[in-house]
């Protein structure tokens, strides 16, 4: 993959690492960064975002910035397969499936735990985790 795809996320969310797990085995082309890591502070800085505001996940696909629903999206579309099924939600107000991201982020904690930090043992090759 000669494009640029990399996912920021919140390292120390049950929830997040599960979803970057996942994206593991059926992309070992996509790059992560965490929302905590230096990486991931810049492109909050960037984008004017709170530099503790780590309850969105961020696509950056090239040039192009994801947040929250829309991210999701953007990856399920970026990986294919079967997962594109997933996109039929897609068709849905961006209103809507960002309240219902905004719910999920908010009980994630308490529904899928917490991390003391980010286990970069999933990312087993060179450049995949950058920071």
């Amino acid at each position: 993959m000669n494009n640029k795809h990399i996912i920021y996320f919140d390292g120390i969310c049950g929830l997040c690492n599960s979803f970057v797990k996942l994206l593991l085995k059926i992309d070992s082309d996509l790059k992560f960064a965490t929302l905590q890591g230096k990486t991931g502070q810049k492109l909050l800085n960037k984008m004017n975002f709170s530099k503790s505001d780590f309850d969105t996940v961020i696509f950056q696909k090239n040039d192009q910035i994801y947040t929250r629903s829309t991210a999701v999206f953007e990856i399920f579309k970026t990986i294919g397969g079967f997962w594109k099924i997933l996109l039929i939600f897609s068709i849905l107000p961006i209103s809507i499936t960002d309240q219902l991201y905004r719910y999920i982020a908010l009980k994630r904690f308490k529904v899928f735990g917490k991390l003391d930090q980010c286990d970069i043992s999933i990312f087993n090759k060179p450049g995949q985790f950058i920071d």
